[in-house]
């Protein structure tokens, strides 16, 4: 038996410790020796790619293993979607040897920088991936700028190597393994005098009996299985029945990533006949395309003044590209200041939640950790959403609750924050610039609500 090399060692680790992100939906691999953490990368996708379709980022730069596994020769990679738009599906590569894994290599320019590593795109993708039950693994060098911003934005960590290296706070770990150390062969066993004589003493009629008696049962078990082949196989799990007959699909790198809602920027002649504004599954009405591209210009902030007071932080829970999938479950909705927004990414629509609204980044950092105690959040991050916009003001206290039901009932997704003289401010959304307010402004006007953009202000109840 050859001895494995190490880096053989270290993907058959990864294989080995595959099913600890059983439950995890987006990773970050990392190593100070990029072999190690590309071999462990490639490991883990090949076990879960036995399960479900997997992703591998390279961020690592031209990865020699990884680039032996592509397939074709598009060199458009990472960096090329990152910096230059170039689609993500069109970048995901099926693995050779592995058709449910996916590879994305680096690209044409460089990732090992800030630019890509802290890029808040990630958080986008790996909602992307939680929302279809995909994985995403990202393979990574610790000691890049933006290393700390990827890890919060991905959501866990898995550290290879025996080199210790500083792991971001708040993020957490997924089993640090122990270096793995090529198995021993097996001691050449000794012949054993006994059983060989026992063995010679056999009778050979007694053997010859048992071999006619086992083919006779296998024979039945085939002309069984024979029989009943056809609703067996049917009622086997696909990706079950796809590996015995040996018959698996194309693969589609376009389901690796979850595709957002397309914003076109052509007016088709169906859509010039219905209303730019569409109600969702609740009754909402919601921003689609031809409204985002018709939207009005930025609106003006009106308490300018308040920028300093703003309270501007919160914990971001959430991404997903339909309202119905970003829609936060009663739990959630049960928080104070729960924001769903609909925000334009380029040509992509998204709808946003985020919880909570503090003037103080520490404050948003204790309601993180509090979030995650009570098992709301898995890793979470902060964000700067110091928008909003405003639907009523000096509203007293005890009819906040009546107003944010009577609101609810309209579908507008609705929160009130206390202000310093007693009274209470009702706002919806939270928003990063004026502009990503726009569209949610339009589609409450549709329902005869003027809105007032503004920095938010106040504190929970």
């Amino acid at each position: 038996m050859t001895p494995l090399s190490l880096t053989e060692s270290w993907e058959m680790e990864g294989r080995r410790l595959a099913p600890l992100l059983d439950g995890i939906c987006s990773v970050v691999i990392a190593a100070t020796d990029a072999s190690l953490a590309t071999s462990m990368a490639l490991g883990v996708a090949r076990a879960q790619g036995l399960r479900r379709r997997v992703a591998v980022a390279d961020l690592i730069g031209e990865a020699p293993a990884i680039e032996a596994l592509l397939t074709g020769d598009d060199p458009h990679g990472i960096s090329d979607s990152f910096l230059y738009g170039v689609s993500l599906n069109k970048i995901a590569r099926p693995m050779a040897g592995a058709e449910n894994v996916f590879l994305m290599p680096s690209g044409t320019e460089a990732v090992a920088h800030d630019a890509v590593y802290a890029n808040e795109r990630w958080r986008r993708l790996a909602a992307g991936f939680h929302q279809v039950g995909a994985l995403l693994v990202v393979v990574a060098n610790p000691a890049t700028p933006g290393f700390a911003d990827l890890c919060a934005y991905v959501g866990a960590l898995m550290p290879v190597g025996d080199t210790v290296f500083p792991t971001p706070q708040g993020v957490p770990l997924i089993a640090p393994p122990a270096p793995p150390t090529p198995e021993p062969l097996p001691p050449t066993p000794r012949p054993n005098a006994a059983r060989a004589r026992a063995a010679a003493a056999e009778d050979e009629s007694s053997r010859r009996r048992r071999f006619i008696a086992i083919v006779s049962v296998l024979g039945a078990i085939a002309v069984a299985l024979g029989a009943f082949w056809p609703q067996l196989m049917a009622r086997l799990p696909e990706p079950v029945a796809e590996l015995i007959t040996g018959k698996q699909r194309e693969p589609d790198s376009t389901a690796v990533v979850v595709p957002p809602t397309p914003m076109d920027t052509s007016v088709r002649s169906d859509s010039a006949k219905r209303d730019s504004l569409l109600r969702d599954s609740t009754g909402t009405i919601i921003p689609t395309p031809d409204s985002l591209r018709t939207a009005s210009p930025p609106m003006t902030v009106e308490n300018a003044a308040d920028s300093a007071s703003a309270s501007r932080f919160a914990v971001y829970f959430a991404t997903a590209n339909t309202r119905a999938a970003a829609m936060p479950d009663a739990r959630v909705r049960a928080l104070d200041a729960v924001a769903l927004s609909p925000v334009a990414e380029g040509n992509e629509q998204w709808f946003r939640v985020t919880i909570g609204a503090s003037s103080t980044r520490a404050q948003a950092e204790s309601l993180l950790t509090k979030l995650r105690t009570q098992k709301i959040v898995g890793s979470g991050s902060i964000v700067s959403v110091p928008y909003a916009l405003r639907l009523a003001r000096s509203v007293t206290p005890t009819l906040i609750p009546t107003r944010l039901a009577e609101l609810a009932n309209r579908g507008i997704i609705a929160y009130a924050l206390l202000q310093p003289d007693g009274s209470a401010t009702v706002y919806t959304g939270a928003f990063e610039s004026p502009m990503q307010a726009t569209p949610l402004a339009d589609s409450l006007r549709a329902l005869r609500v003027a809105p007032v953009l503004v920095y938010r202000t106040g504190r929970a109840f």
